[in-house]
């Protein structure tokens, strides 16, 4: 059998079984989840010769979980053009990606695509229907968390509690973002009495709590949400997604989740959605395993599209704070 000659490629010589041997490398640290040295070991391996298509879907799921989401994805992109047998798992990575790019039109558009040219097994299909609409509502909800125009100066009289909840919600909520943009300070008793008001929506409590916290506030308040009812200096609270117990269950979200990154990116925004109304507390009475096992029910329910009819105690607040941000029409 003839030897095979080391070849040169510019200054460098590269033996017979050297790409193979720097493939395997990548491959064994991507398997035992030391992704940063599998994606050194990648890099050293596509200088050698070209990968083949499966070893560039690892090299992708790599770099994602390293957070290199661009690079990532122009490798799914690569892999698209050149044709690629697995093509749902390529499909589960890129549409995760752009999810995680906040790009979720594009998301939304390639969901679509897939589901109309019935290129998904029927079983996937079920799943990104549900994936669709859950991405369609955070495409939603990043629009409106856009800040209108600000406004030169604040009118008193408008965040007066007798006027203020006169207006619909909708119009209590684009007037307390555009707040932030005038001189909130001046306007620090109407914004302690919104907190505190007996018919104030959570999302417009959470909000008027902010400006608060932005006035520089000293003056204890009491905020009363679902259960829970306790004093608060805001000036001394940390910010909603700055919270060490928000960190905690986000970490525990994703060790659950962690063989599906899709699921994890989907439930991770709508956990920090749900959050945000909940705030100043966080699932406060509730332990960690109940929270984190309440949300698996929920993207359970998103995937079947019907409600779990378990008896959780979590999923039934994830279904209270859904209804009480439909009725807000900002979701």
């Amino acid at each position: 059998m003839k030897k095979q000659k080391p070849e040169r490629r510019g200054n460098m010589i590269i033996f017979p079984g050297a790409l193979t041997i720097q493939i395997d490398k990548a491959l064994r640290a991507a398997d035992r989840h030391d992704f940063m040295e599998a994606v050194r070991q990648f890099e050293t391996a596509a200088e050698l010769g070209t990968l083949e298509p499966e070893a560039q879907l690892i090299y992708a799921y790599s770099l994602y979980e390293i957070r290199e989401f661009e690079k990532s994805l122009v490798l799914c992109d690569t892999l698209l053009h050149e044709g690629f047998d697995q093509y749902e798992e390529l499909m589960d990575l890129y549409v995760t990606l752009l999810v995680e790019l906040r790009r979720f039109e594009e998301a939304d558009a390639l969901i679509a695509t897939l589901i109309e040219e019935r290129v998904l097994s029927p079983e996937r299909k079920e799943k990104w229907l549900h994936l669709r609409d859950l991405s369609g509502r955070l495409a939603a909800n990043a629009e409106t968390k856009e800040v209108p125009e600000p406004l030169a100066e604040l009118k008193q009289h408008e965040y007066d509690p007798e006027t203020f909840f006169m207006q619909p919600l909708a119009v209590q909520y684009q007037r307390l973002l555009a707040a932030f943009e005038g001189d909130c300070q001046k306007l620090e008793l109407e914004w302690k009495q919104i907190v505190e008001h007996e018919s104030v929506h959570p999302v417009i409590q959470t909000l008027a709590l902010l400006l608060l916290i932005s006035s520089d506030s000293q003056k204890t308040i009491r905020v009363k949400k679902f259960n829970w009812d306790q004093p608060w200096i805001p000036a001394a609270l940390d910010e909603p997604f700055e919270n060490s117990r928000f960190t905690q269950l986000v970490s525990k979200i994703e060790e659950r989740l962690e063989n599906e990154p899709t699921a994890y990116l989907l439930i991770r925004d709508t956990f920090q959605h749900h959050c945000y109304l909940q705030y100043p507390y966080v699932w406060n009475g509730f332990s960690d395993e109940e929270v984190v096992d309440g949300y698996t029910l929920y993207f359970e329910e998103l995937l079947q599209g019907e409600t779990n009819k378990a008896d959780h105690r979590v999923l039934r607040m994830i279904h209270k704070i859904d209804q009480l941000y439909a009725l807000l029409e900002i979701q």
